[in-house]
């Protein structure tokens, strides 16, 4: 068998060796990035003692040689050659999946000429009978036929073609039946034939690895390890809301899939939030260069732009936790990278394959279920859920698919979440908690020319009806004015007083909180008033 190879050596391979050996090396683990891989292929062979030459085919073109690391039990390593373009020297042994595939298309090949053979004999003796036919015939119209027995001969005539038809009809039929399957054992055929083609003609974006290899005269296990740059993983989510139960669950995946150029099978995943291809080091700090100069100057330079700094990716630190056992994979943390194992061997298909991994299923506590309401921006209400973090380990961020009372209502990007912290998980419209902002008494009253005072009024109407048939928590949001300055005064009044300011730090905003049965409407009256020196101009 060749290889395509192109000398691409970590080190330069020694001299023809004795024996020359070809083994698969399959991937057996994967250690997935959210950008990138560490891939680890296994191969089994029984090694003569002595030096060796062993060829290990079928990597992806673009592994990086840098990235190899080779280990051997039962062997002792020598020189590695990471090779694609160059065709190895001859008198390398067939492989036994040479040999097997070579095998196969022998065999369907005898099952095909067979079949063709059996087609054949019975056809033939269709044609037998047609000879027969066309000879009696002539036996018919000859001038023997008007001197004999006419009619003993047309009887035997007679009597002969219709077993001659007979007998061709026969023959035609089982013909036909034996020609069925042949549609399929051509197609056999033809895939083993290519699959013979690709064994013995390695894809271009395949290479080899070459090792040197002292056999100890025992089994041999060699594990090579690699980096992939066409792999990756990310946390998926689907938050469960049962309001008649009042649950709320947490369930947590993986999303994996991989490009590599080759399938991966039975193969242990390890997820990893480390980031080896991202920033590994602190962006520098330039020196920040000012000048000034005379605009009337026409000839002045204008200052060097100082370097542009690189714009790089933050990774936010994970808090350090002991190891939590998961229902189908296990999680901890080296440090602040946390590492998820995945409890069973997958099969992952490249560029074919988007697998969500199960995690677990955890079970939130609801805090509070209310309809939260925004009349400034919103006509209808929605569904919000205040939860928290209960796990001993942060929530990753990632996209969730969000469920209430089992039907799909929407999806939202979950943030990174600290145990502990609070989260705010909106599960759609409530289309009967209708919602209205007026502002039935608007003035702006400013002096003449010259002014001592101005000042601006707004009163503005909050409205929530709920015309649905259920009661529910109201939550109502609004918003004041907010003045950074002492010459601006804001005062406000309501007509109901909020339960909560500046939640969150967020100034001026207003929280009313209430319980608003069905059919019943929430009102409240937010007055404001704005007041500033003559001669400023109010800006928002």
């Amino acid at each position: 068998m060749r290889f395509l190879l192109s000398t691409v050596a970590i080190i330069v391979a020694a001299p023809a060796l004795a024996d020359t050996f070809e083994t698969p090396a399959p991937v057996r683990a994967a250690t997935l990035y959210p950008d990138g891989a560490s891939v680890t292929r296994e191969a089994r062979l029984d090694l003569p003692a002595g030096a060796h030459q062993l060829v290990i085919p079928g990597l992806p073109a673009d592994t990086d040689p840098a990235s190899l690391r080779v280990a051997a039990e039962g062997a002792v390593i020598g020189a590695i050659s990471l090779q694609t373009g160059r065709a190895l020297p001859d008198g390398a042994p067939e492989s036994q999946a040479i040999k097997d595939a070579r095998a196969e298309v022998d065999r369907l090949e005898r099952v095909l000429r067979d079949r063709d053979a059996a087609v054949a004999a019975i056809r033939a003796e269709a044609d037998a009978s047609e000879d027969l036919l066309s000879f009696l015939r002539t036996l018919a119209s000859s001038d023997n036929a008007a001197t004999g027995d006419v009619a003993g001969l047309t009887d035997m005539v007679a009597a002969r073609m219709l077993a001659a038809r007979r007998a061709g009809i026969e023959a035609e039929t089982r013909a036909l039946a034996a020609e069925q399957g042949r549609a399929e054992d051509e197609r056999l055929l033809n895939d083993a034939k290519a699959r013979l083609a690709a064994l013995q003609t390695p894809q271009g974006d395949q290479a080899a690895l070459v090792l040197a290899v002292e056999g100890q005269g025992v089994p041999a296990r060699i594990t090579v390890t690699s980096n992939a740059y066409n792999a990756g993983w990310r946390p998926v989510y689907d938050l469960r809301l049962d309001q008649q139960a009042g649950t709320l669950v947490l369930e947590r995946g993986l999303m994996v899939a991989q490009r590599t150029g080759e399938d991966w099978s039975d193969v242990a995943l390890t997820m990893s939030t480390s980031r080896p291809s991202g920033q590994s080091t602190p962006s520098e700090v330039y020196p920040r260069m000012v000048s000034a100069y005379d605009p009337r100057d026409r000839m002045a330079r204008t200052a060097a732009p100082a370097p542009a700094m690189k714009e790089e990716s933050f990774v936010a630190p994970v808090t350090e936790v002991e190891p939590v056992v998961l229902d189908a994979a296990t999680v901890d943390f080296q440090g602040a990278t946390a590492v998820y194992r995945y409890g069973a061997p997958v099969d992952l298909r490249s560029g074919v394959d988007a697998l969500r991994l199960k995690l677990d299923s955890r079970d939130l506590p609801l805090d509070a279920l209310v309809a939260e309401a925004v009349p400034a921006y919103d006509e209808v209400a929605y569904l919000v859920a205040d939860t928290k973090n209960p796990l001993a380990e942060v929530i990753l961020p990632g996209p969730a698919t969000l469920y209430n009372d089992g039907v799909m209502v929407g999806e939202m990007d979950l943030e990174l979440t600290a145990a502990g912290d609070e989260i705010h998980v909106g599960f759609g419209p409530v289309d009967g908690i209708v919602l209205d902002r007026r502002t039935p008494d608007r003035e702006s009253a400013e002096g003449g020319l010259i002014r001592r005072d101005a000042s601006q009024t707004e009163t503005a109407v909050l409205e929530a009806k709920n015309l649905t048939g259920r009661d529910y928590r109201l939550r109502l949001i609004d918003r004041v004015p907010v003045s950074e300055q002492k010459e601006v005064v804001v005062d406000w009044n309501a007509s109901v007083d909020p339960t909560e300011q500046d939640p969150d730090g967020k100034r001026g905003v207003l929280v009313w909180e209430s319980d608003l049965a069905a059919g019943a409407t929430q009102e409240i009256t937010l007055e404001t008033r704005i007041r500033w020196p003559d001669g400023y101009v109010l800006s928002d």
